[in-house]
Formats: structure tokens, C-alpha cells, sequence
């Protein structure tokens, strides 16, 4: 996803001898010049001069360069912070049961909820992230989604070196008779994803004037969001010019209005899905505001003696709810006649 980046090394982080960054500095009182402790005692015993003058040493002795023993050490731990953070970037989202070795490490739990309108690929879309590329071979009996689903997945890189990032993802159901029964998820939820379908450009009103505004009154006050428009295959394939026009205007007019990201993404295909949700999780975890939610509260998941042995068991193992599943939506709109709907 990106580069990696590293700290450069001061040049008097590195031993003169050795040219490795030192550990036990000390200053030779005659030179002035700091040597890693054994690389001097090493040289001193074969020579009597400067390793960085060449000149004759009339004094031998050295003495410890605490200062700089102090600076290394911040720098070294600066440094490991980098690479944990590298480590942590080159993430990928997994479905199914944490490593044992995990199990006993903290956990942040991210809330992202799914919302849109019947129809709009919500559940193809958590069926994608399931299952990669294998999804279109998983054939599950598809219904319309009468309550919020519930599908969990981890990261397989620890945050900080040391949490481990569980995925909580909730697909809501997108008929207005069961909408009444999402406002926990509203208001619980750390990041969403405003899923349209790009082919109907009824579903991006209905994000416009229904999910945002739900979101905005009863979500969190800094909520991650990103406006989804799903759907593109069929809208490259089947849509005319003025059609895709139309709709590509308005969709980033309501994005770049509510300083929101924006996605097109092919939900059966798997076009963008794992960069999309890479980016939405990044961008959760550097909003400090809501990682300061996510580790406080319930949210931080961390298991402190034996007696919660049975605790543990709930929360620190993925949960694999295959009431639904995934269901595979109809999209079988291929005409160019029926495909576009307009205001």
C-alpha cells in the first residue's frame, strides 16, 4: 500500500571501528571521538594510537558517553516503532479463527457498518472479503437481510506490535421496514461504508437524503465513512455516456461536500474491495479521536488473570456466524434498456 520509511542513522550512532551502531559508547579522552566499548578496548590492546587520527596516544584512557547512550537508545526505539509500523502497513484482512499465538494478546475491536439500500451489493460485498476470488463459487441461498448480520474477520498484522485488530462487520438491512431496528449500529459504529449502485442512481439519493444524514445525527460525532459505488461492471457495460455523466457528477459532488472518500468497486468481481476496507481501517486507526474510543471502554479486550478463562473463549477468537453467511444478491440487470434508472 505504501513505501516503507525508515529513520537515517546519525553519523555519531556508528561506532568509527565497528561502523555499527553503538551500544556501550565511550569517549577517548586524548581524540575526543565516542567508540563502541569493546571495539576500543579491542584495538588498544593492538595499537597506541587514534583509530581516527593515527597519532600516538599519550592517554589511554576513556571514559563512558552517557548522553549519547541516551540519544542511541531513543533513536533505537523510535526506529523499532517505524518498523513496526511498516509491518503493520503491509496488512490483509483474513476470515476465520485468530493464530493460537495471539489469543493471548490485547485487542482492539473496529465496528464498520455496511448501509445502503435493498439491493445495492452489500452482502456481496462482505461475501467478497470472505472468501477472495472463491466467492463466486459459494452458492448460498440469498434473501433479503431482515436484521443486522454480524461477520468478523482480524488483521494479520499486530498494531503497535502488540494488538491484535478485530474486524467487526455488521451488514444492514437495507428495507425501510427493518430500518428502525439499526440505530445501535448507528451509534456504535467506528467507520462505514455507503454503499450505492452505480446503475441506480435512486440508491445514491437514498444515501444522500436516509444513511448519511441516520449516520451523521445518531453516529459517532467522528465517524470514518466512504461512499461505495458498487456495481461498476455492470455500469461500464450497460450504461450510456450521459447516463454515467450524470451520476459520476452527483456521486462526487456529495463526497467532496462531506469531505468523504470515494470508491468504485465491483462487489462480484472483487474490483478495489481490499484496498477500500485497507484504507478505511487506516484511516479509523489514525483518527485519534476514535482510537481513543476503541481503546477505552469495552472496546480494549484484554484478558488480565485465569479466572477469565471462559471470557477469553467469546472475545479473543474470531466468531465464524454462518446463519447467513453470505448470500449472493441478484444482479442479473444486464440489459441496457432496464439497467439505468434516472431521477
Amino acid at each position: 500500500m505504501t513505501g516503507e520509511y525508515r529513520l537515517t542513522v546519525p553519523r555519531d550512532f556508528l561506532c568509527p571501528i565497528t561502523r555499527e551502531i553503538m551500544e556501550d559508547p565511550v569517549v577517548l579522552i586524548e581524540d575526543g571521538r565516542s567508540y563502541e566499548l569493546y571495539a576500543i578496548e579491542r584495538w588498544l590492546r593492538d595499537n597506541n594510537s587514534s583509530p581516527m587520527t593515527n597519532k600516538p596516544l599519550t592517554d589511554r584512557r576513556y571514559i563512558p558517553n552517557f548522553n549519547l547512550k541516551n540519544a542511541i537508545e531513543e533513536f533505537c526505539a523510535q526506529q523499532e516503532l517505524v518498523s513496526a509500523t511498516n509491518r503493520f502497513l503491509s496488512f490483509n484482512i483474513h476470515y476465520g479463527r485468530i493464530p493460537t499465538e495471539w489469543e493471548e494478546k490485547p485487542m482492539l475491536k473496529i465496528r464498520i457498518s455496511l448501509l445502503g439500500g435493498s439491493n445495492v451489493g452489500k452482502t456481496t460485498l462482505a461475501r467478497y472479503l470472505q472468501y477472495g476470488e472463491k466467492a463466486n463459487f459459494v452458492h448460498l441461498r440469498s434473501t433479503s437481510t431482515i436484521g443486522p448480520d454480524l461477520i468478523f474477520f482480524y488483521l494479520d498484522q499486530l498494531y503497535e506490535d502488540r494488538y491484535v485488530i478485530i474486524i467487526q462487520l455488521t451488514d444492514i438491512p437495507g428495507m425501510e421496514r427493518y430500518e428502525s431496528c439499526c440505530d445501535n449500529h448507528f451509534r456504535s459504529c467506528h467507520g462505514a461504508l455507503l454503499i450505492t449502485d452505480s446503475t441506480d442512481i435512486d440508491t445514491l439519493e437514498r444515501i444522500e437524503l436516509y444513511w448519511y444524514e441516520q449516520l451523521h445525527t445518531k453516529g459517532k460525532e467522528h465517524v470514518e465513512t466512504t461512499l461505495v459505488c458498487n456495481k461498476i461492471d455492470l455500469f461500464e457495460e450497460n450504461c450510456d455516456d450521459t447516463y454515467r455523466s450524470i451520476y459520476l457528477e452527483r456521486a462526487e459532488h456529495f463526497s467532496s461536500s462531506h469531505s468523504m472518500t470515494i470508491c468504485h468497486v465491483s462487489a462480484l468481481r472483487g474490483d478495489n474491495i481490499q484496498v477500500m476496507f485497507k484504507q478505511l481501517i487506516l484511516r479509523i486507526l489514525q483518527n485519534k479521536t476514535l482510537l481513543k474510543q476503541i481503546t477505552t471502554n469495552n472496546d480494549l479486550i484484554y484478558d488480565t488473570s485465569s479466572t477469565k478463562k471462559d471470557k477469553i473463549q467469546k472475545t479473543s477468537t474470531i466468531q465464524l456466524l454462518n446463519s447467513r453467511a453470505s448470500r449472493q444478491i441478484d444482479i442479473g440487470r444486464n440489459s441496457p434498456i432496464n439497467c439505468c434508472k434516472y431521477f
